[in-house]
C-alpha cells in the first residue's frame, strides 16, 4: 500500500482537491441557480474543471526552460518552424503542437456546451480562449517561465476546434 502511495504521491492530493472543487461549484451552482438542470449543472462543473486543468498544466512550476533561463518568442510561428526544422525526428514537434491544441478543446466544446451565449457562439468561444491563452502566457512571463505567442495560437485554434466541434455535434443531433 505503502509504494501505491507513493507513486500516486502528487496525484491523490489533486484528485481529493478537484472532487472537493467540483463538489463545492456543484453545490453553490444549484443553491444560485435552482432552475439549472443537472446536466446544466454538471456541464458547467465540468468546463470549471477545464479552466482549473489549463492553469494547473501551464502554471504549475516545471523546469524554466534550456539551462533554466526564460525565453520569449513574440514572432509569430517563429518557435514552431524552428521546432520542425531542428527536430530530429516527427514525433516531438507532432506531440508538443498536437498537445498545445487538445489542451484547449474542452475548453471550447464546454463553454459551447453550456448554452449560455447564442449568437456568434464559435466567435465569442474563440475569443474567450484567446484572452485565456494570453492571460497564462502572461502569467508565465512574469513567473520567469518560457513565453510564446505559437503557444496563443495553437491554444486558440484548440479552443475553435472545441466550439465546432459542439456546434458539429449539435447539428448532427437535430437531424
Amino acid at each position: 500500500m505503502e509504494q501505491l502511495w507513493r507513486a500516486f504521491d502528487g496525484v491523490i492530493p489533486l484528485f481529493l482537491f478537484t472532487a472537493v472543487v467540483a463538489g463545492v461549484i456543484f453545490a453553490v451552482l444549484h443553491l444560485r441557480n435552482p432552475g439549472l438542470s443537472r446536466k446544466q449543472i454538471f456541464v458547467n462543473v465540468l468546463f470549471a474543471l477545464s479552466v482549473m486543468a489549463i492553469m494547473f498544466i501551464t502554471l504549475y512550476p516545471k523546469d524554466l526552460g534550456p539551462a533554466g533561463e526564460q525565453n520569449v518568442n513574440l514572432i509569430p510561428f517563429h518557435s514552431m518552424s524552428e521546432m520542425i526544422v531542428n527536430a530530429e525526428g516527427p514525433a516531438v514537434p507532432l506531440r508538443n503542437i498536437g498537445l498545445n491544441i487538445l489542451l484547449f478543446v474542452p475548453f471550447g466544446f464546454l463553454f459551447a456546451a453550456r448554452r449560455t451565449v447564442r449568437r456568434h457562439l464559435i466567435l465569442k468561444g474563440t475569443l474567450l480562449g484567446l484572452l485565456l491563452s494570453g492571460s497564462v502566457e502572461a502569467v508565465q512571463y512574469f513567473l520567469g517561465r518560457t513565453t510564446d505567442v505559437d503557444d496563443v495560437i495553437l491554444n486558440t485554434f484548440g479552443t475553435l476546434v472545441g466550439c465546432v466541434a459542439w456546434k458539429t455535434v449539435g447539428c448532427v443531433r437535430k437531424n
